[in-house]
């Protein structure tokens, strides 16, 4: 969809080379889409020095991620990259108070021990309800700027992305089929347009693609919404020399020698690094700085740091070496539109949060893997008008309803921090990423039958082990599946091929949905009493899998099916074919034997149930679930 006219011309412009920036651009090109970044910034190492602090842990979900786009093991192979696989021990690190290590039993639910059996131990129910485990189902410890330096490096082997440095997005003019962009050359001062079928705001908290596309001016209802904490803390990275072990530490200063009340607190988190001192500190400032404004004052010096931390830390502790340190508040800035007809904001754009915890930097990274298929997609299809399209609305209420939740997680972590009520464990199984779900979504589609289903709609779709590829005759996973490409995938099964099953068409009149379902699933007249989508009382209908395929086909349409995979559970390596097909099938069907029946007991775990099927989008998210016939009926709301 490039439109030709002066200027250079692209599909999709992403404003802003920073983590959102490459990882969407990334994505974006490994589905074929032509892609220009552009970044004010002079250099890739003048953007990546300015980059100060940065997430430190990758979730096990965005691992799923990082695995999909082939960069996993690049990141493993990182300096002082580290595997993490204590999940419930990173929400809850050995205190430190008073400067003497605590007992680092885990107090959950307001000071009960052993409260974790209340939430369920994580990597069991990671191993029972989502089937992930090993350690490609832990956490990364990574520097952020690591992870931007792999997805430069494997921008610069594309064709399709173009990363311009030291351009300046001034403004945008948009309608319904194209956005003309104008960006200034800070070389030259050379104005010029840029044309494009949509534009991404990845360029941080001070977006100039916000206040051009979701000014209040040009955008009913907009506003900046923003959450304001207090107290002023402080942030460094530098050596710390003590004789602990390396891991998460929370420090805590409390008065009248350790027995009064709590008047300070902090954190020592280890940086991945080849340099095993390197730890990122974080503790309050000096009461009397609170009512300054951060950006009017210098970095915290090292003395001040010292002055801060000295209390909290064990007795001979030193910090020299000072990487970089800043003052933050505990501020949360959200924005009440994430999308704005071909305009979306992405990352600190859209939603900014404290540097602090797991979730701020994985949001960044959610974010991009939410818009990049969406966009491929609109693009593939032509979607000419993205204010009719539930496809692009999606971004906005998926992951707006998910910032909003990184905000209430913080908030909440830190008032039980506050009230001495930690529960480790729930926060372990929110950080992960693998619990989280969409509850609302225009391309969502709930149905009856999904409340009898084990997987939800939204979730992240669960791994299925033991599972045999017909066609190559090895063994795979549905995990594995769903890493291969960046289609939809549609896994359907029955207890065995051919069934039948009662037709909820009945009547003399059907509707035309009845009808045009029951000529895609035309039986025997003579063995099922069906016939013109007629139902003889006591009948039913002789379902195969090839018409079941047919079906799907139908209600999907030939322009989305050619970007899905089926996929057709047995039980046995004998597949049966039927015959008696209205018209010739438009892809390719991948059949998977079953034996154990696992799919159906981790998506439906109902004996009773015979037939089901499921739909799986790019980003790993159930779209549809249900059993057959019903589910074939909700398609025809996806579509």
């Amino acid at each position: 969809m490039v439109t030709e006219g002066k200027g250079k011309t692209c599909e999709v412009l992403v404003v802003g080379a920073g983590l959102s920036g490459l990882a969407l651009a990334l994505q974006l090109a490994r589905d074929g889409i032509k892609v220009m970044v552009v970044d004010k910034a002079a250099s890739k190492e003048v953007k990546f020095d300015a980059c100060q602090g940065g997430g430190t842990l990758l979730t096990p979900a965005n691992v799923l991620w990082a695995r999909k786009l082939g960069i996993y093991q690049k990141l493993r192979d990182s300096p002082g990259c580290e595997i993490v696989k204590d999940l419930v021990g990173l929400s809850n690190p050995t205190l430190i108070s008073n400067g003497k290590v605590q007992d680092n039993a885990i107090q959950d639910d307001g000071g009960k021990e052993g409260a974790s059996e209340k939430y369920g131990n994580i990597k069991r129910e990671l191993s029972e309800m989502k089937h992930y485990s090993g350690d490609e189902c832990s956490y990364l410890n990574i520097n952020q700027r690591n992870i931007e330096e792999c997805l430069f490096q494997e921008l610069r082997n594309s064709k399709l992305v173009d990363i311009v440095w030291r351009q300046q997005f001034e403004a945008v003019d948009a309608n319904e089929k194209i956005v003309v962009c104008s960006v200034r050359d800070l070389s030259s001062q050379e104005a010029y347009e840029i044309r494009c079928g949509f534009v991404v705001g990845c360029d941080g908290r001070s977006s100039k693609v916000r206040s051009s596309c979701f000014h209040e001016d040009n955008i009913e209802n907009f506003e900046w919404k923003e959450h304001k904490g207090v107290m002023l803390h402080m942030m460094c990275e530098c050596q710390l020399r003590w004789k602990l072990d390396r891991k998460p530490y929370r420090l805590e200063q409390k008065s009248m020698g350790g027995f009064g009340p709590t008047v300070g607190g902090g954190a020592a988190m280890p940086v991945p690094s080849t340099n095993k001192q390197l730890y990122r500190l974080s503790v309050n400032a000096p009461f009397t700085m609170w009512g300054s404004q951060i950006y009017s004052i210098d970095s915290p010096p090292l003395t001040l740091l010292q002055k801060q931390l000295k209390p909290k830390l064990p007795k001979g502790s030193e910090l020299i070496d000072l990487q970089w340190s800043k003052y933050y508040r505990m501020n949360h800035f959200i924005s009440s539109r994430f999308c704005c007809g071909r305009a979306f904001l992405a990352g600190e754009a859209a939603h900014a949060h404290p540097p602090v915890g797991i979730l701020p930097m994985n949001a960044v990274i959610e974010d991009t893997q939410n818009l990049a298929w969406k966009l491929a997609l609109a693009i593939k299809l032509g979607v000419t008008d993205p204010e009719c399209s539930s496809l692009l609305e999606s971004y906005d209420s998926e992951r707006r309803a998910q910032a909003e939740e990184v905000r209430k997680g913080i908030a909440t972590y830190f008032s039980d921090l506050m009230q001495g009520k930690l529960r480790p464990s729930f926060y372990a199984h929110n950080d992960c990423g693998l619990f989280s779900n969409y509850v609302q979504s225009p391309i969502l589609i709930h149905s009856s039958s999904e409340e009898k289903c084990l997987a939800k709609v939204g979730g992240i779709a669960p791994n299925v082990n033991k599972l045999l590829l017909t066609n190559t005759m090895k063994n795979t996973t549905l995990e594995s599946i769903m890493l291969s490409s960046n289609k939809h995938k549609i896994f359907c099964f029955c207890s065995e091929w051919p069934i039948e099953i009662d037709s909820p068409y009945a009547g003399d009149s059907p509707s035309q949905s009845a009808g045009s379902l029951s000529n895609s699933l035309r039986a025997d007249s003579s063995s099922t009493g069906y016939q013109s989508g007629k139902r003889k009382e006591g009948g039913a209908m002789n379902m195969t899998w090839e018409k079941l395929q047919q079906s799907i086909e139908l209600k999907l349409g030939s322009e989305f099916i050619s970007l899905c995979e089926i996929y057709i559970l047995h039980s046995t390596p004998k597949i049966a074919h039927g015959d008696g097909l209205d018209t010739q099938l438009l892809c390719q069907a991948v059949h998977l034997v079953d034996e154990e029946g696992l799919f159906k007991k981790v998506y439906f775990s109902r004996e009773d149930c015979f037939g089901g099927a499921a739909l799986i989008r790019p980003d790993f998210r159930v779209g549809a679930i249900g059993e057959l016939p019903a589910f074939l009926e909700d398609l025809s709301k996806f579509a």
